[in-house]
């Protein structure tokens, strides 16, 4: 697996933190099961550099206990056009790589 996709997934998963979605709001799409070991994995292997440890935030916006999490819908299109400074990853990250990060993420408090 290359480091630098994961990177830029990171770094979009930041814009994610900038404008959450409403808290409880939840998309009735089905997104691929995540797997939050491998997404803890994943995280740090590159996100934690902006993010910080356990998604508390550092450069970039805290990730854990973002409410965009809960919205499948708002987190896919804030990775997939990208914002602010993170570029967009539509064709750099598979779905099933967005939704370990994310099931990861939302193990956090």
């Amino acid at each position: 697996m290359k480091r630098r996709p994961i990177m830029a997934m990171c770094l979009l998963a930041a814009a994610a933190g900038v404008q959450a979605a409403p808290s409880g709001h939840t998309d009735s799409r089905t997104s691929p099961a995540g797997d939050p070991a491998k997404g803890e994995e994943l995280y740090n292997a590159s996100c934690v550099v902006c993010h910080g440890p356990r998604a508390a935030g550092g450069i970039g916006p805290r990730l854990a206990g973002n409410p965009v999490l809960s919205n499948d819908k708002a987190f896919d299109r804030i990775l997939s056009e990208g914002r602010h400074m993170m570029p967009p990853l539509k064709d750099t990250v598979t779905s099933k790589q967005l939704a370990d990060i994310r099931a990861w993420l939302q193990t956090l408090p």
